[in-house]
């Protein structure tokens, strides 16, 4: 017979402290994108003593894993995102810091959690849950500029092909399935010249720098982002001065990408561009939100059918796109201050403990429902 709900609910429940453990691991680590060594290792061996068959450096990546649960009943196959990479801090003095201001240690925390609880409960288990460990979620990150998104390399890697369905939950304000989300691209550019020490001589790569911010003036701040300008040189009459710069294109739609994008480009129209990989909107799937949202009810939460769209992009998009997907909204009032320190203070406090649990029982009754086979 299938995993009841109450059964499920209870195993969950039972690896609180398998939950709390993972969290608090993961806050005191925090790695940046690419470089989550100790966080990928810790989590590839929880769930590998709990039974799961784990396979690391998946997709060429050396911080991804996947980690199998074999049900003893004929079923589908489910995928879940694990989140362990921290938040790339820029402090006033300009360095950078690793810190866990986004949620990722609960993230981690509930899918090792879920996981562990159904590990027992195999025998009633239809299908296959796959938890695969994804590097590299903020984009800011030095190492996602520069080898990209830990979902878009593994989506574009051929990892999530055969799955019935794949689930990332995110602590968020609302309980819901987002239906929407935007599109994103980062395009680079460099302006070439001289330096000049004389008022009547032109220095392109200075005067870029008006220009750009003239034309951004114009584009909504929610659909362009000037991430990066560096103006470097020698000092001498004469000698080379070059602008360089990087820009998040936001929109509904890959065009609308595009016209932004050439707005720019026409005004600087002196810049060697170059376009980076385009990230697309999440596609959501109407079987997968209905089985969170039955999930969400059975756990006692609350489930917004109708949410805003996500006013940022994320690279679940890529994922969406291979396989049936939802991306799990599990809500607190209060809401999380992200990317801040008072969010990392968020995160770490017994509340945020309180909504990594329910997140791992929101992703476990989830699974039990998605992976019995089809009526």
């Amino acid at each position: 017979m299938p995993i009841a709900d109450a059964e499920l609910i209870a195993a969950v429940a039972a690896q609180r402290a398998a939950i709390a453990g993972t969290v608090a691991f993961v806050h005191a680590h925090p790695e940046l994108a690419h470089e989550e060594h100790l966080c990928a290792a810790h989590l590839a061996g929880r769930l590998g003593e709990a039974g799961l068959r784990v396979e690391r450096d998946v997709a060429g990546l050396g911080t991804a894993f996947r980690a199998a649960l074999a049900g003893e009943r004929a079923g589908r196959r489910v995928g879940i995102a694990a989140l362990y990479d921290a938040v790339a801090a820029v402090r006033e003095d300009g360095s950078v810091e690793a810190v866990h201001s986004c949620g990722h240690g609960l993230i981690a925390g509930a899918v090792v959690g879920a996981a562990l609880a159904l590990a027992p409960l195999r025998e009633q288990l239809a299908g296959e849950l796959v938890v695969v460990g994804c590097p590299a979620d903020e984009i800011h990150a030095p190492g996602t500029i520069e080898r990209g998104g830990g979902k878009w390399l593994t989506a574009a890697a051929g990892v999530w092909d055969d799955y019935d369905a794949v689930l990332y939950a995110h602590p968020e304000f609302i309980d819901t399935v987002w239906q929407a989300s935007m599109w994103m691209r980062r395009d680079t550019f460099a302006v070439a010249g001289t330096r000049s020490l004389r008022d009547d001589v032109a220095q392109p790569p200075v005067e870029a720098i008006g220009t750009l911010l003239r034309a951004a003036a114009d584009v909504p701040r929610t659909r362009l982002m000037i991430e990066r300008l560096v103006l470097d040189g020698d000092v001498e009459e004469g000698t080379g001065l070059v602008l360089t710069g990087s820009l998040l294109f936001f929109a509904d739609d890959e065009a609308g990408i595009e016209r932004s994008a050439l707005d720019v480009r026409t005004a600087l129209s002196g810049a060697a561009w170059r376009a980076g990989r385009l990230v697309p909107g999440i596609r959501p799937d109407a079987r997968v939100t209905a089985a969170v949202a039955g999930a969400l009810a059975a756990a006692g939460r609350g489930f917004e059918p109708d949410p805003p769209p996500l006013p940022f992009a994320t690279d679940f998009g890529s994922v969406s796109r291979r396989a049936p997907a939802a991306l799990i909204g599990v809500g607190r009032p209060e809401g999380w201050a992200f990317h801040t320190d008072q969010g990392a203070a968020q995160f770490a406090s017994t509340a945020g403990l309180d909504v990594a649990a329910d997140m791992a029982t929101v992703l476990a009754l989830a699974t039990v429902r998605l992976t019995e086979p089809a009526p």
